[in-house]
């Protein structure tokens, strides 16, 4: 449909902006709702330690500047990122006003964006590095619109320092230097190889200014590189993870398929808006269908698919500016997941999304197109939504839920809720193992097992003094080495040692249970069952009988 050019505000933009804001202020509701904080609470910790943080340095050090402004409280950081997250769609907005210089549209698309994203969220709503990343990514996909149509030098460095920051908020990231390259390649009437070579060139005195200033010397980064980096997120096992995701692949050809076919179908103009919807309406009955038929977890792959060829179609389409933007909107979305262990639900959707509204407006010029986009996208609603209300509900574990409480006396969790199902089990280690963290006559220590025990670590001030960044789905507590470790620790430490071990459902009676009763048979049991077991090493005997004596 032909966008006219409007940039004065009226009545109507105004109701736009209190609508956008509204979209804002909602998505803050459901950020105190505990679910998972394994990724969460451990990138917090990267702030207390953040040159042992090599996968986003410059993320964990502003995480180390920002977190004692309000003691690493979990809700704030939570906040923030939600914050942040919209900031980036702010961003994606700006593409949207320059191409249209209309004030409505460009509000409405970010309104849409806002809400979709307040109330479909699904990984987003964590705090985590892309909190610090989307934003910039974003800033550079809206220099290289705004360099496409006015070509400057300047905004080459712009673009250079940006992508330089990005790469060092998360490395992975680094591969958003193509972004700009690419619009430099596709930008008539300036030097293209010297703009690829001054960006490549201000991109690589913007990070090695960055790793000098975070560490001192590259040697220290490299040092650090070669001991810190996370397990499991190493650059064989990613590739490993992405060939074993190589079949769902399919669901892009599905989805694809569907798009091209059905917009095809409508374009001739001839097709009647009834015969449009029933099509598009089938493709999207029968890819969520196929979704929750098992093949895939539908809170992993809820948008990516539909979205990303949605973006494919109208880089086909579109021409001019337009395609570029399209370009950039897609690239963007693809490196925003790259890196992550689950990468197709770690991209980039609703900040690009005021982008995508906007071409799709423009390839939308019958009832009929309008109807098909908007069936196609009938999946990304629905699947969305429905897993925002299961994590709410959590009605595959009871009917009728309890409300979510509020625990007492824990570090960091000010104004954060667990559900039910944790609320107990979390409260009584805390009420068991909060003593020996709030007595200095102790040091304190939690034994790793799985990811998830980042959050007692997180919650204790008791960050394992072994294996620092140890990340990996294996069992830690049958790797010898780590136990070993942690045992001379235990026993060369010059205080009494208190050390949390927690159980899961899935480890009583396994292996687990050989270290666990090892510790119980070397040291002072405090306090065991199912779930959990608190041992207190300490040579002084007196000690042990004060806490006898207490028990």
């Amino acid at each position: 449909m032909p966008i006219k050019e409007n940039r004065r505000f009226t009545p109507l933009s105004a109701v736009l902006l209190m609508l956008l804001l509204a979209a804002w202020a909602g998505g803050y509701v459901s950020l105190p709702i505990y679910f998972d904080m394994c990724d969460e609470s451990y990138q917090i910790m990267c702030g207390w330690d953040y040159r042992t943080s090599v996968a986003a340095p410059l993320s964990a050090w502003l995480t180390s500047v920002i977190g004692p402004l309000w003691n690493f409280d979990y809700f704030p950081f939570r906040t923030m990122g939600w914050t942040l997250h919209v900031v980036a769609v702010l961003i994606g907005m700006l593409p949207v006003w320059w191409m249209s210089r209309n004030i409505n549209f460009t509000l409405g698309t970010g309104v849409v964006s806002i809400f979709l994203f307040s109330m479909c969220r699904g990984i987003e709503w964590m705090f985590n590095w892309d909190s610090y990343a989307v934003p910039v990514l974003m800033a550079v996909v809206a220099l290289c619109v705004n360099y496409r149509m006015r070509p400057r030098w300047w905004k080459i460095v712009a673009m250079g320092i940006a992508c330089g920051v990005l790469a060092t908020l998360r490395l992975p990231s680094s591969a958003a230097i193509a972004i700009p390259a690419v619009c430099i390649l596709l930008t008539k009437g300036r030097p293209r190889f010297a703009g690829i070579m001054a960006l490549m060139a201000i991109y690589a005195v913007c990070v090695l200014a960055i790793i000098l200033a975070l560490y001192g010397s590259i040697g220290e980064f490299r040092a650090m590189l070669a001991s810190n980096l996370i397990t499991s997120h190493d650059t064989a096992d990613l590739f490993d993870l992405y060939t074993y995701m190589l079949p769902m692949l399919y669901l892009y050809g599905m989805a694809a398929g569907g798009v091209f076919y059905i917009i095809g179908k409508t374009h001739t103009g001839r097709v009647r808006l009834a015969k449009a919807m029933a099509l598009a309406a089938c493709a999207a009955l029968g890819f969520y269908i196929f979704l929750h038929a098992g093949a895939v977890r539908p809170n992993w792959y809820f948008v990516s698919p539909l979205y990303i060829v949605t973006e494919a179609y109208l880089v086909w389409k579109s021409r001019g500016i337009s395609r570029v933007a399209a370009i950039m909107a897609l690239m963007a979305t693809i490196f925003g997941g790259l890196g992550s262990n689950i990468m197709i639900a770690r991209v980039v959707i609703y900040p690009t999304m005021p982008i995508v509204l906007y071409l799709i407006a423009l390839n939308t010029s019958t009832r009929a197109k309008a109807a098909a986009f908007a069936a196609i996208w009938i999946p990304i609603f629905v699947i969305s939504r429905e897993y925002v209300a299961s994590m709410f509900t959590e009605q595959d574990k009871c009917p009728v839920q309890p409300p979510p409480h509020e625990l007492r006396g824990v570090p960091h969790m000010k104004g954060m809720y667990v559900g039910w199902w944790d609320i107990d089990r979390i409260q009584r280690i805390a009420d068991r193992f909060m003593p020996f963290v709030n007595d200095t006559a102790y040091n304190t220590a939690v034994m790793r097992n799985i990811p998830d025990d980042f959050m007692f670590e997180y919650m204790f001030d008791s960050r394992s003094p072994v294996y620092p960044h140890r990340w990996d789905n294996d069992t830690l507590m049958l790797n010898r080495d780590y136990t070993g470790r942690f045992t001379h620790w235990i026993e060369s430490s010059d205080r009494p040692v208190a050390v949390l071990m927690v159980r899961y459902v899935n480890t009583v009676d396994s292996p687990e249970e050989d270290i666990i009763g090892e510790y119980k048979a070397r040291y002072h049991t405090v306090y065991t069952d199912s779930e959990f077991t608190i041992v207190i090493a300490d040579r002084n005997p007196k000690s042990i009988e004060n806490i006898n004596n207490a028990d």
